[in-house]
């Protein structure tokens, strides 16, 4: 796909993310899993060493956790701090939106987080959305 077509895919699919939670409908996780995948096209067509480049891979990143897909976002992360090109200032970036997201979940389950770990509770939720809550239990 061309990069100009991207990029107003991209453009429409956080409009239209926005304007559904604005609206309060619970599937924008939906849209938002839509916008993470399109940046993540677009990060894979632009290099890290492009400006738009790292906007697009700061923004899958950004876009799984909005859509609730912390395993994805980890993973995505995980793969463009691997970048031998990437900057410092982009893998800064991407670490630090992975931490402010563990300590917003910490600081909204104070409870769980003595007991857990981000990842752990992270994994724990992945569980739970695969096998349901007596899944847990196994």
């Amino acid at each position: 796909m061309e990069i100009e077509i991207l990029n107003t895919l991209v453009t429409e699919a956080i409009w239209r993310a926005e304007e559904l939670e604005a609206l309060g409908i619970h599937p924008a996780s939906l849209a938002w899993k839509e916008v993470s995948a399109l940046e993540e096209q677009l990060a894979k067509a632009l290099r890290v060493s492009e400006a738009q480049g790292r906007i697009a891979r700061r923004g899958a990143v950004d876009a799984a956790l909005k859509a609730g897909d912390y395993n994805r976002a980890q993973a995505l992360a995980d793969a463009y701090i691997a970048e031998e090109a990437a900057p410092m200032s982009l893998k800064t970036a991407l670490r630090q939106i992975l931490e402010e997201t563990d300590q917003a979940m910490a600081s909204s389950f104070q409870h769980a987080a003595t007991h857990l770990s981000p990842a752990e509770a992270r994994d724990h939720a992945r569980r739970f959305r695969e096998v349901g809550a007596f899944g847990l239990a196994a």
